[in-house]
């Protein structure tokens, strides 16, 4: 239900755009970030939201490379809802539920629904054809084409949230805090929020996939949104994290995602309310992110290759043991501690 506003005072207008449920063309660096508005919803009904699907980078779907900054914007920079920013929401998470043929290689290569393109190379596009002739996608490969999961997620938080409080669980793990010790990584988790529920690991190496939990090396390059620079071989960070423009002259923008920048790590253990990671072989750490997929992997099987099997929906590693998966998040690493970015507080170390 897209709710009306009380006349309120925002931080700009792409905010109340995004108040008024107008997602499309939203400058994503006006959103993330140090947000602070002041505004509210009216209280007439609750409002919910569900977090946007992830993004390859061949597949024409919106949000990438941003759709990390999109995650944070989403939840006014709180990391959850409801917020002094949202209050009276609820939400559902689809950043796991990515169509499971996301990568359309072998749509782009003419190989489907029912011909084949002259010169086409179509090796391994069989399954994919297969499901795009059952149920192929409404004006092109956009959104995700399963919608009975995102629609289970949304009325069980709308459940839980609006009809019956605390009877039916609402989110997934959401990160209160982390520290780095002798070479480890723990990543705390709210465990108020997680009830009586808890952490639990999926085995993401069964479908070849990636943790998709990664680190920074490199302190210069945390950047939520990066732009082209005045010249090709500069970039423009649009928010640094703290809501600032900076430009890196002579900097690709290629090198804020790369994974030589953010590399993956594997999930070692985890306890009832955190997750441990061997980071010893990168020496100081300067953040961590999860399910970020800036680096235009749009899904937890998006190291795969693009013609391989499809990527089972929730299939990202991260839950509670209510099925519901970890909200996305990224956080500074200073001085062996978590700094999540403002307003959102993870001082669980």
């Amino acid at each position: 239900m897209a709710l009306p506003l009380q006349n309120t005072l925002t931080r700009n207008d792409s905010l109340k755009a995004l108040q008024r449920g107008e997602f499309n063309n939203i400058r994503l660096h006006q959103l993330s970030g140090n947000m602070n508005p002041t505004m509210m919803w009216t209280t007439a009904a609750p409002f919910g939201l569900v977090t946007l699907a992830s993004s390859v980078a061949s597949s024409g779907t919106e949000g990438h490379p941003d759709i990390g900054a999109m995650y944070v914007a989403q939840t006014g920079s709180y990391g959850d809802m409801p917020n002094p920013v949202f209050p009276n929401t609820f939400y559902a998470h689809a950043y796991d539920l990515a169509d499971p043929f996301g990568n359309i290689t072998c749509y782009r290569a003419g190989c489907c629904p029912n011909y084949i393109k002259p010169g086409a190379f179509c090796h391994g596009c069989d399954q994919y054809c297969d499901s795009l002739n059952k149920t192929n996608f409404y004006m092109g490969p956009i959104h995700p084409r399963d919608k009975l999961p995102v629609g289970q997620r949304l009325a069980q938080a709308c459940y839980g949230t609006v009809y019956e409080p605390n009877k039916a669980p609402v989110r997934g793990p959401i990160i209160s805090g982390c520290n780095v010790q002798n070479g480890k990584l723990t990543v705390n988790f709210n465990k108020q929020l997680l009830g009586t529920d808890t952490v639990t690991v999926g085995d993401y190496q069964r479908h070849n996939n990636a943790s998709f939990l990664q680190v920074l090396t490199n302190s210069t390059l945390f950047c939520l949104q990066t732009a082209a620079g005045p010249t090709r071989s500069d970039t423009l960070c649009r928010d640094n994290g703290d809501g600032k423009a900076v430009l890196f002259p002579g900097v690709p923008s290629g090198d804020f995602q790369s994974l030589t920048t953010w590399p993956m790590v594997n999930i070692d253990s985890a306890s009832s309310s955190s997750i441990t990671a061997d980071v010893s072989a990168f020496g100081e750490i300067f953040g961590i992110r999860y399910a970020f997929f800036n680096s235009g992997y749009g899904d937890c099987c998006g190291l795969n290759d693009p013609t391989s099997d499809p990527c089972p929906l929730a299939s990202c590693p991260l839950k509670s043991s209510n099925g519901l998966p970890a909200t996305p998040f990224i956080a500074r690493v200073k001085d062996g501690k978590c700094e999540c970015l403002s307003p959102q507080v993870c001082n669980d170390n």
